[in-house]
Parts: structure tokens; C-alpha cells; sequence
């Protein structure tokens, strides 16, 4: 955790969002007060439906996941580690917040993505990549 005299602490920082942080998805209020930058974009990857209401994204080069791009302060990237349940170097985290190529309309931007560890068997392949279009379809 950053402490607020730091300097780190009033740096931004890219995040790259696929499941309930996204506009109307059920956590989207954790970006109220971010900038949205770009409303479809993509990484590559594959989503997953974990069977517990939100998706998992795993790392793959043969196909591409649809997201958005927002900036936020280095506060809203420590609540969004605790609602990932993410602890940098933790060897039991569900999720790991990793740097990723995302690519907009116009560009390519480095940025955080909230990646699973572990992809479980039990997950079902969300074939359109796109977790939003998904819930609204099932």
C-alpha cells in the first residue's frame, strides 16, 4: 500500500476492464469517479464463465477479449485489488494484476488487467468474448 505523502500515490494508471467493473456490469460504481477512455477495446485472451456471477480471463494469443479502458488514481487501483482479492506477491491470489497490450481505435496502450491464475474445468468458454453481451444473452 501506498502511503498518501508519496508521490507514487497521485499517479494514474490503465486498467483494462472485461467483466462486472465495466459500464452496467454490478461493480461498474467502483469506477464512478474514473476516466473513461475507451469504450471497446481489446486484449488478447480468452473469458471464461466462472459459475459464481462474474468471468475469468485467461491469457491466449488466438483470440481477442473485449473490454474498456479507464484511468485511475492509485486509490482506485487498491480498491479494485481488494475487490480482486489481489495482494502483489501472494502466491494464493484468485486474480493477478498483470501489464497487458491493449488495443484501442487508435492505438496501443500498456495497462492493468485483473488476469485468473488458475482456469477451473468447470468454467464455460464465453465464445463471443464479451462478458457484457454474454449476461444480457443468458
Amino acid at each position: 500500500m501506498l502511503n498518501e505523502n508519496d508521490g507514487d500515490y497521485m499517479k494514474k494508471h490503465l486498467v483494462f476492464v472485461y467483466g462486472t467493473l465495466q459500464k452496467d456490469g454490478s461493480n461498474d460504481h467502483f469506477l464512478e469517479h474514473a476516466t473513461y477512455i475507451e469504450q471497446r477495446c481489446y486484449v488478447e485472451g480468452q473469458l471464461y464463465d466462472t459459475g459464481w456471477g462474474y468471468p475469468a480471463l485467461v491469457l491466449d494469443k488466438e483470440s481477442w477479449v473485449i473490454g474498456e479502458l479507464y484511468e485511475i488514481s492509485t486509490s482506485e487501483l487498491e480498491q479494485l485489488d481488494e475487490l480482486e482479492d489481489f495482494v502483489e506477491n501472494r502466491a494464493d491470489n484468485l486474480y493477478d494484476r498483470i501489464s497487458v497490450t491493449v488495443h484501442t481505435t487508435n492505438s496501443k496502450v500498456e495497462a492493468f488487467v485483473y488476469m485468473m491464475r488458475i482456469k477451473k474445468s468447470h468454467f464455460v468458454s464465453i465464445l463471443e468474448n464479451d462478458w457484457i453481451k454474454y449476461i444480457h444473452n443468458h
